[in-house]
């Protein structure tokens, strides 16, 4: 994921299809994830002494967090008390965890929410959290269980 961010900074766009461990915190993991991947790249990408000026002029990270369950990992990282990580997590209400952390943007949707409300709601959500974050670079994680028949996605 931060070789797939600094490739981003320099190409505009890239894909990384392992990414998204979005359950695990600071304290250790969480939701089958041993480590955040996000949080990492987050910080990576902000701190030029760390990343050895490898990515330039990023200050504000958003994520935004399509999977069905709330990004809660990625929650808390940005919950340490800098401004460098602010997060939108969309996910399924009844959905682990429980408790939900605190998002900076957190929309709990319905079980069997059909495709025409997700999208309006997306939409407005993704507008209203760049609008109000403005960031220099944006990490998208898309989730791995959006089937509508999945049982664990509801």
């Amino acid at each position: 994921t931060v070789l797939t961010a600094q490739l981003a900074h320099q190409w505009g766009i890239a894909s990384n299809v392992a990414g998204g461990t979005h359950h695990a915190h600071s304290e250790g993991g969480a939701g089958y994830t041993i480590l955040n991947d996000l949080a990492v790249t987050a910080n990576f990408i902000t701190d030029e002494n760390l990343n050895g000026g490898t990515v330039e002029g990023i200050d504000k990270v958003l994520v935004i967090d399509l999977d069905v369950h709330q990004g809660d990992g990625t929650a808390k990282f940005g919950d340490l008390g800098n401004s460098r990580l602010s997060t939108l997590s969309i996910h399924c209400a009844s959905n682990y965890p429980t408790p939900k952390a605190t998002s900076t943007f957190d929309v709990g949707l319905p079980d069997k929410i059909r495709d025409e409300e997700y999208m309006q709601i997306l939409e407005e959500s993704v507008e209203m959290a760049m609008r109000e974050v403005e960031p220099d670079f944006v990490l998208y994680d898309a989730g791995v269980d959006v089937y509508e028949k999945d049982t664990l996605g509801r």
